[in-house]
């Protein structure tokens, strides 16, 4: 059976977290999301295979409207489909297969060994310096020593989700029983395997008005000086490709100020796409000074009448 006759039937599902709006998809004729005309397209499914026609760009199947929609490849579209659908496709070699599941046993064994944060904890202990509390959230643990560099270490450990809800890796971030960054030239880093895109640590439930950042303490620092959730994207690149889950409707983008200007180009481009593929209202938000994130600007006005811990 090709992927093709397998995707049948899970299009209308799967067409959102392919970067489409569930606008686009009442099967009434509307804007085009692909060439942006007023009343040309409708998206009818025909066959159960996705299907659409705009008087303006033509027709085509669901692979060819989330491959035009998001600007992927027809072989990027297949993958993410395989990996939504969980079927096998022959795009992964088995052996391939066989690294991938290495990958996920080891997560798994990391993420169980790990134990909720308390205080008194090396994670506690950290997330106290830099953001001023202890963060409550079920996707960050604490593992009592997580190898690297030819030692053990308290390590952070943060479950990374994606955007149907799978948990797909971890980050870790290696401490000294004292809670701070441990003497290691890589202390931050996720475990190998795969970041799909729309990814995020989610380090609260969504919200109709939320934010999302590159790093958890930023995210994190954000949340507090703004009172919404924000999720965490891992980095700049992940940030730009992230996808927004269906009850967002306001979303602010806490940027970096990076010198180089790459930390304000990531959060622009997610806006362009929150704005233009799924018509949500946008804020940009960039601290004033150069270098800096938020975490940096909560920071300077943290002082110690801020630490606590956060119910």
């Amino acid at each position: 059976m090709t992927l093709k006759e397998i995707a049948k039937g899970h299009w209308r599902t799967m067409l959102p977290q392919l970067g489409v709006s569930e606008i686009f998809l009442t099967g009434n004729h509307g804007p085009c999301p692909i060439c942006g005309g007023k009343d040309r397209f409708r998206w009818d499914d025909r066959n159960s295979n996705g299907s659409y026609f705009c008087s303006g760009c033509g027709p085509g199947d669901g692979f060819d409207l989330a491959s035009k929609v998001s600007g992927l490849s027809f072989r990027e579209i297949a993958e993410k489909v395989e990996g939504l659908l969980g079927k096998a496709t022959n795009f992964t070699p088995n052996q391939a297969n066989q690294a991938d599941l290495a990958n996920r046993r080891a997560m798994e064994a990391t993420w169980r060994a790990a134990e909720p944060v308390y205080e008194g904890s090396a994670t506690c202990g950290y997330l106290t310096a830099r953001v001023g509390c202890l963060w409550p959230s079920n996707l960050i643990r604490e593992h009592s020593g997580v190898w690297s560099e030819g030692q053990s270490h308290p390590t952070m450990v943060s479950k990374i989700v994606s955007h149907e809800g799978r948990a797909v890796n971890l980050h870790l971030t290696f401490l000294t029983n004292q809670g701070q960054k441990a003497r290691v030239q890589t202390t931050k880093k996720v475990m190998p395997g795969k970041l799909p895109d729309g990814c995020a640590i989610r380090l609260a439930p969504s919200q109709p008005q939320m934010g999302v950042a590159e790093g958890i303490e930023t995210a994190i620092s954000a949340a507090i000086l703004f009172d919404m959730p924000v999720w965490a994207c891992v980095n700049g690149v992940l940030l730009s490709k992230w996808v927004p889950p269906l009850n967002a409707e306001e979303i602010t983008v806490f940027g970096d100020h990076d010198q180089n200007y790459s930390g304000q180009a990531k959060a622009f481009h997610l806006a362009n796409r929150l704005e233009v593929q799924f018509k949500r209202r946008v804020t940009v938000t960039i601290p004033t000074m150069a270098g800096q994130d938020w975490n940096d600007v909560h920071r300077e006005h943290m002082g110690p009448a801020h630490l606590r811990v956060v119910k």
